[in-house]
């Protein structure tokens, strides 16, 4: 084979954004793949180009590369700031042509190679393998069927949905908490998707005493023991809000559901490690497909930050009649690694359900088939497409459509970004003091004039909190987030200017020549350490002592309330004053700040980014952009490649 380039810095000066291990993956798959001769040095150079490019959408997240994508396109051409071509790129020939090409070097499901091709997408073979097993997973528990009697269902749906009188309009709205128990009981693999404020944890929490309700009624016996429940989240901030949110959703159940079964609800949620068990150093989890977990029930929150290959090991360790709960936002980020597991199996929007499952909902939630389907009738495809498995909670309690940071929102996920600036930028918004925007003269000029008051508001206190609880509380109320780490206005800069601004006001209390760090610190874990169970993402606060130690606590829903260790056992961490959007999924905070680069092309902002960032905060919002940046932004969608779909 003649050479293509002969080193990764030639292959940099004609490739934008390739990177050295896109160039020495496309060597080896080319070694690999030595024993198919190659006709011409034309096909030789149309394999590299196209193996450097499915190494570059695997960092970019896609767990495949479609031909589609990248067929007769003109692949990695850059230019500098005058507009001057600056790396020629490669221009792909037809996707009939890359068709037959990589048709002739058999890689194909069942050979053994190292690359696979499946309706013209190029994988990797263990992330074709990883997408193939969960759907084979997923299938194999919608095709279960459910032996539950109907009118078990109808009783006990009408027991935790009583009816509440109403008007007639009113009569016609469906109630979609309701909807979701209701199409979660009798299936094996569910769904459940909706934005913040849409009560996701709350519909969940009386869809898991339903479940126990029914097992109650047909254990007639009582020989069976109370149904396994394990709930998991991605991460410890996730998990301890999803055991806090279900505490708070039992409470409300008082009266409502009988106290045996109150008692009988699972409220620890682990993260997803812990569940599976972690072994020290080893990619590999105890439980697995030949070690299987023994919950009856799984409930995954989060969904949308767990990546494809962790998915794909949830689903080998569970036995085959496990129940399977996910729950989510699609509209935010994908996650960090490869994949978009909840995007690709809860699209927007809805195509709606089959015949039999409008039938079925439509007797247990005791409502009008006619008026379920109303609501998806517009978006039906065909009559083959429906998805069954799916629910969407559409009505939100924290953001009614009315407020600023609900409405930024939708304008925001709907890619519209005229409107958005609009809201952003008028003084006569609905609710003012729900959104504030940092003028454009401050972001270009000085974005720190506008911070500095909310760094003493919320930060200069904590550290003289009465104890490490009020100290927490504080902490929750607020938080910077930005796009990178790096940059002007990225999370180490921030950091570090919000500290010396700390200093000015406290003296030595954010002195940085303490090694571990300072009292009344916030601290982010970036490693994982197994063994001490603290992950990457994991916020704590430095605290000293009554006996004037300082060491390092971490919020537990044990009885505990704290982990409590010494900063030197801690793996690498930071501080977090300022902390990037896509470590905030899982969080929620009363006020967020939200800065933005002033480069109005930056390839992370997306329209899914900023979504994230504005949904975490509950009641006050502040942006920091320009116009430009801002709308760029919002025109821009996240996509992520898959041929994962139900």
């Amino acid at each position: 084979m003649s050479q293509v380039y002969t080193s990764f810095a030639q292959a940099q000066q004609a490739l934008i954004d390739v990177e050295a291990i896109d160039y020495f993956f496309a060597k080896e798959m080319i070694i690999a793949l030595a024993e198919h001769s190659l006709a011409t040095d034309e096909q030789q150079k149309t394999l590299m180009h196209l193996f450097m490019a499915l190494s570059v959408s695997l960092r970019a997240g896609h767990s495949c590369l479609p031909l589609a994508e990248i067929a007769s396109t003109h692949w990695a051409i850059g230019y500098d700031e005058q507009g001057l071509c600056s790396h020629q790129g490669y221009t792909f020939p037809s996707q009939q042509s890359l068709s037959v090409l990589l048709n002739s070097l058999e890689i194909d499901a069942n050979s053994q190679q190292p690359l696979v091709l499946s309706n013209n997408n190029l994988y990797m073979r263990r992330y074709f393998q990883f997408e193939s097993q969960l759907a084979q997973n997923i299938h194999e528990r919608l095709q279960q069927t459910s032996f539950i009697p109907l009118t078990e269902i109808v009783a006990t749906i009408s027991q935790l949905f009583p009816q509440q009188s109403s008007t007639v309009n009113e009569q016609d709205e469906i109630d979609w908490q309701k909807l979701a128990v209701a199409n979660a009981i009798n299936k094996n693999f569910t769904v459940i998707a909706g934005g913040p404020g849409t009560g996701k944890t709350y519909t969940v929490t009386k869809l898991l005493a339903a479940l126990l309700m029914l097992q109650q009624k047909a254990d007639t016996n009582c020989d069976e023991e109370t149904l396994d429940i394990a709930l998991v989240a991605p991460t410890g901030k996730a998990a301890q809000r999803l055991s806090e949110s279900i505490i708070k959703a039992i409470a409300g159940f008082k009266g409502l559901i009988n106290d045996e079964i109150l008692a009988a609800m699972p409220t620890e949620a682990k993260t997803i490690h812990r569940l599976l068990g972690v072994i020290p150093n080893s990619p590999n989890f105890r439980f697995n497909q030949d070690n299987q977990l023994s919950c009856d029930v799984l409930l995954i929150d989060e969904v949308s930050m767990v990546d494809l290959p962790m998915m794909a090991r949830i689903f080998r360790a569970l036995k085959a009649q496990t129940k399977v709960i996910l729950l989510g936002d699609a509209d935010q980020l994908p996650s960090v690694a490869v994949g978009s597991i909840l995007a690709d199996i809860a699209p927007r929007p809805h195509c709606g359900y089959s015949d039999e499952n409008l039938g079925y909902l439509a007797q247990a939630c005791q409502i009008e088939q006619s008026t379920i389907q109303a609501h998806f009738s517009q978006n039906h495809i065909n009559d083959k497409t429906h998805h069954d498995h799916l629910s969407f909670l559409m009505k939100s309690r924290r953001f009614d459509g009315e407020g600023g940071i609900g409405k930024l929102a939708t304008y925001v996920i709907q890619g519209q970004a005229k409107q958005s600036w609009q809201l952003l930028s008028s003084l006569t918004s609905t609710e003012p003091n729900q959104l504030s925007l940092v003028s454009n003269s401050l972001v270009s000029n000085n974005l720190y004039e506008w911070l500095a008051p909310l760094v003493k508001k919320y930060y200069q206190g904590i550290a003289q909190s009465a104890d490490v609880a009020q100290a927490f509380e504080k902490l929750a109320k607020f938080r910077v987030l930005c796009v990178t780490r790096q940059g002007e206005f990225g999370v180490d800069t921030l950091n570090q200017w919000i500290k010396a601004q700390l200093n000015q006001h406290s003296g030595t209390y954010y002195s940085n020549s303490i090694p571990a760090g300072y009292h009344g610190m916030p601290i982010m874990i970036s490693e994982n350490d197994y063994r001490l169970g603290l992950f990457n993402g994991d916020i704590g606060l430095l605290w000293r002592t009554d006996d004037g130690h300082l060491m390092a606590y971490f919020e537990s829903s044990t009885e505990q309330n704290y982990k409590i260790l010494l900063p030197s056992r801690l793996p690498k961490y930071g501080s977090v004053y300022a902390m990037t959007i896509h470590k905030t999924q899982g969080s929620e905070f009363d006020h967020v700040a939200i800065a933005l680069p002033q480069q109005s092309g930056h390839q992370l902002l997306s329209r899914e980014l900023l979504y994230t960032g504005i949904t975490r905060a509950k009641t006050k919002l502040t942006i920091a952009s320009n116009s430009s940046t801002w709308q760029q932004a919002v025109k821009t969608a996240t996509k992520r490649y898959s041929g994962l779909a139900l």
